[in-house]
């Protein structure tokens, strides 16, 4: 081999030595770049002032607790007019879920001498019919059990129409359930008519409330 070939493989591999070495240090400064870059970013956020906790929400916001489905509101507006009477159906007012007992009180809430209604004559019940016939049921004012029965505004319990059945296929008030302690009109729930019906005051329903004579106007 002549000195010449020699010199020229060993060039050759010093020129491959030097491009190996050449890209080693040319990952090293890109990836020297980068540390760099990323630890600027972090530099740069630094810490964030403490600006104080979230505020708190309070339970009457609605932010949190139990929704208030059956809210009671400071004011009532009536919905229907008779004898002297207003009344004010819940239903139309997003309250369509109230048990018995909430029923009577989500009239008192609205204020204004408002009551769960009571029924005192034929008249006005089949006014009331007119009202709730694209209801199932409602709830009244009426409580108690068996043949004991008042209305929650104060009229006397005069005029009934109860149902000739129900879940047990018995005239009405029946207290089926034990508990029965509260008046409901059913609308042909029974294939009956819209009839009176002693219902266990738990049952979720819509309400009427009445207000005489306009009282708080």
């Amino acid at each position: 081999m002549s000195p010449s070939d020699s010199d020229k493989r060993s060039s050759h591999k010093n020129l491959r030595h030097g491009d190996v070495d050449a890209a080693a240090s040319m990952r090293f400064v890109i990836l020297l770049c980068l540390v760099v870059v990323v630890a600027s970013q972090f530099r740069g956020r630094g810490r964030q002032p403490f600006r104080g906790f979230p505020p708190r929400q309070s339970f009457r916001s609605g932010g949190f607790g139990r929704p208030r489905s059956q809210g009671f509101r400071g004011g009532g507006g009536a919905d229907g007019t008779f004898g002297g009477s207003e009344y004010h159906y819940s239903w139309l007012h997003g309250a369509s879920s109230l048990t018995g007992d909430g029923a009577r009180n989500y009239c008192r809430g609205l204020g204004g001498g408002w009551a769960a209604v009571g029924i005192s004559s034929g008249d006005e019940y089949n006014f009331l019919k007119s009202a709730i016939s694209s209801q199932k049921y409602i709830w009244t004012g009426g409580s108690g059990l068996n043949r004991n029965w008042r209305w929650d505004n104060g009229e006397p319990f005069r005029f009934t129409d109860w149902s000739h059945t129900g879940g047990n296929r018995r005239p009405q008030p029946d207290n089926r359930e034990g508990n029965e302690a509260c008046l409901a009109i059913l609308n042909n729930f029974y294939r009956d008519g819209i009839k009176y019906h002693d219902v266990a005051c738990y049952h979720e329903k819509p309400t009427i409330c009445e207000r005489k004579g306009g009282a708080g106007k």
